[in-house]
Parts: structure tokens; C-alpha cells; sequence
């Protein structure tokens, strides 16, 4: 019996998500060439093969139910309605859009990115492709199949069910131009606010949304940060004659210096990170400007 073996960069799931994350980078690069989202509107068209399957695995990845026999209907369901979709153009389709982001972007660094649900992307590519094997390894897709009823019949975190994460459902039931017009004010409204982050803040942001499930690299990145922006407050400090500017540098130090980062770095540890960088952008103007 032949083992179904997961492909990372195969995976449609996977692949889109990846791209998402991709257009992201280049809002907070500012890249104009928009190549990622590009990507994404040619190769996830409504009336494209690679469309109907990333459908069917949000449909797996989000939908819930209570008991585990509905699950598993679910799932047959979904996997019947699999062997409808056009296997040989979703074949050709996945092989264009491999070959064109391989064109465009470095594919270790692209793939390179953890992936939140990556047990569950895995488990719904395994079920897919078992259909196309003659003879595969029934428990190992029998795993799969246990992995996908568990994320079905799982409760949501309530720390998630947020007016955030209903903004984010109704924007995604939006039709194809409502939903491009809404990314094109999202990035003019995110140029216009951020326009005037630093190198600093962007990379602060980039590393944040580079590693919202590697917990560790970012927890890494943020203890090595924070010993540059003590040094560089004490620095700008002896530059500066203003009093109150010396005590608010001070306490910002202070502060700084007693953070204390447990398994997950906080929001309101990146938020302090940031003001920080801001006001050491602030420190220089003045320093400069005598």
C-alpha cells in the first residue's frame, strides 16, 4: 500500500494562504508591482479549477458542527463534491501558478513561512488525493480523515470570535469586485496611516506577521531588539539638554529593560516596541535639527 504523501507546495490551501501573506509584504513594502495579489486574481478567478478546490478546503478549514457522524458527513460530502472538479485543468492550473511564483518570488524563502493550520492543510490534501491511488495506506488516511473531524468538531476560542473576525466573514461572502475595491481602500488606507513608519517599524511589522505561529523566532527577534533601542535611548539622551525629555527617555529604558517576555510575545509588547522606535525617531529630528 503506497503512503499519500503531502505536498507543501501543491497544496492549494497552503499556496493561497502563502500568497495572502505575500500581499501583506508588499503593502508594507510599499511595493507597487503588486505581483502577489496579481497571483491571486488570475489563478483564483471564480471560474477557475484552483478557486472551486480552495472553497472546498475553507469549507473544511472553518465549517463546524457538533457531533462527530455529522462531521464525517461532512467530509464525504465535500470529498464527493472533489471528483467533480475538473482534475486535468486543476492539474494544469496548479502547475502554472507553481511555475509562476517560482517565477517571481525565492520558493524556499516563500514556503519557508510556518503555517497556522498546517496539521489541518495536510489532512484535507491526503483526503483529496487518496482518490487518485489505487491502493494507499487506509490508516494513514483514516488519520487524516480523524484530524479533519476533530478541527470540524471543535468549539472556536472565544478570544477569536471577535467583531474583527465577522468583518473578516462578511468581506469574504463579498463578490469578487466588492471585495477588490475593499483591498484597494485597506491599502491606501494602510499607505496613508503608515506612511511615515520607519525601517525599523516596518521590519518590526514584517517579522510580526512573518511569525504569527512561530511563537519562538519572533519571541527571539524582540529580546534582541530591545537591548538596541535601551542603548539607543541612553545615547540620544546625552544629546538632549530638555529636562522632561530626559525623564520620559529614562522611563522609557526603565521599562524597557524590566520586560519580560513569556512563551507568546504581547500585543502590547509590540505596541510598546513601536512607540519606542517612534520616539527615537522623534529623539533624532530634534537632535538634528539644532
Amino acid at each position: 500500500m503506497k503512503r499519500v504523501k503531502h505536498s507543501k507546495f501543491k497544496n492549494t490551501g497552503i499556496l493561497f494562504e502563502l500568497l495572502v501573506r505575500q500581499i501583506t509584504l508588499e503593502v508594507l513594502n510599499g511595493d507597487v508591482t503588486e505581483t502577489a495579489k496579481k497571483i491571486v486574481s488570475e489563478f483564483f478567478s471564480a471560474k477557475t479549477e484552483l478557486n472551486k478546490e480552495l472553497r472546498l478546503y475553507d469549507l473544511l478549514l472553518k465549517e463546524k458542527y457538533n457531533s462527530e457522524s455529522r462531521a464525517e458527513k461532512f467530509i464525504d460530502t465535500i470529498n464527493e463534491a472533489h471528483t467533480r472538479i475538473n482534475q486535468k485543468n486543476l492539474q494544469r492550473e496548479k502547475y502554472n501558478l507553481i511555475k509562476k511564483i517560482n517565477e517571481s518570488f525565492n520558493m524556499d524563502d516563500f514556503l519557508s513561512s510556518p503555517i497556522t493550520n498546517y496539521k489541518v492543510l495536510a489532512s484535507i490534501y491526503k483526503v483529496f488525493e487518496s482518490k487518485s491511488y489505487d491502493n494507499y495506506d487506509v490508516k494513514d488516511v483514516f488519520n487524516s480523515k480523524i484530524t479533519l473531524i476533530e478541527n470540524i468538531t471543535s468549539k472556536p476560542s472565544k478570544l477569536i470570535e471577535t467583531k474583527d473576525t465577522s468583518l473578516i466573514e462578511n468581506y469574504k461572502k463579498q463578490d469578487k469586485d466588492l471585495r477588490l475595491l475593499t483591498y484597494k481602500i485597506l491599502v491606501e488606507t494602510f499607505n496613508k496611516t503608515y506612511s511615515n513608519l520607519d525601517e525599523n517599524q516596518r521590519q518590526l511589522l514584517k517579522e510580526y506577521i512573518n511569525n504569527l505561529s512561530n511563537t519562538t523566532g519572533f519571541k527571539f527577534y524582540i529580546e534582541k531588539e530591545i537591548p538596541k533601542i535601551i542603548a539607543e535611548l541612553k545615547k540620544l539622551g546625552k544629546s538632549i539638554n530638555d529636562k522632561v525629555t530626559k525623564i520620559k527617555l529614562a522611563e522609557t529604558a526603565s521599562v524597557l529593560s524590566k520586560t519580560k517576555i513569556g512563551k507568546v510575545v504581547s500585543d502590547n509588547q509590540v505596541s510598546s516596541l513601536m512607540i519606542s522606535y517612534e520616539l527615537i525617531k522623534e529623539l533624532k529630528t530634534k537632535v538634528n535639527g539644532k
